[in-house]
């Protein structure tokens, strides 16, 4: 299965102190961040749980069938009315189940080859918003 995701965050406030080595909130470690030292901080691993469940099929987690998304079993299907409100209302499940985040819209958009979300969250510790866009594509061989 192939994925892509970009995300963009935007400050609300004037306060940049997070990311500056002192008062960090959340930490994380990501084999796929790009760093040297692989770890992750603040709103960086919020964006990172979210893409790691967005990424996940529903059904997929040992012990937890209710965690994952039904993107990946909506791929061949049509993207009708009825197809984005189901995955409208996943994607408003995964971001309610995160309470460091807060839902403010989401977009979908067919590819030629597959599904884009777009979703804009509130981080509620930090007051900022992110950006996040999410590329599923159907397997070609």
């Amino acid at each position: 299965m192939a994925y892509s995701s970009s995300t963009q965050v935007t400050n609300n406030t004037t306060n940049s102190s997070e990311n500056s080595g002192f008062n960090q909130i959340y930490k994380g470690f990501s084999t796929s961040s790009g760093n040297k030292s692989n770890m992750l901080y603040d709103i960086d691993v919020v964006k990172q749980d979210l893409i790691n469940h967005f990424y996940t099929r529903k059904g997929e987690r040992v012990m937890e069938p209710t965690f994952g998304s039904i993107v990946w079993d909506m791929l061949y299907e049509p993207l009708d009315e009825s197809a984005e409100e189901d995955l409208i209302e996943d994607c408003t499940r995964i971001i309610d189940e995160d309470p460091r985040c807060e839902l403010i819209d989401i977009n979908l958009d067919s590819l030629g080859n597959g599904i884009r979300i777009d979703i804009n969250i509130n981080v509620l510790p930090f007051n900022k918003q992110a950006t996040m866009q999410l590329d599923f594509e159907r397997e070609t061989l």
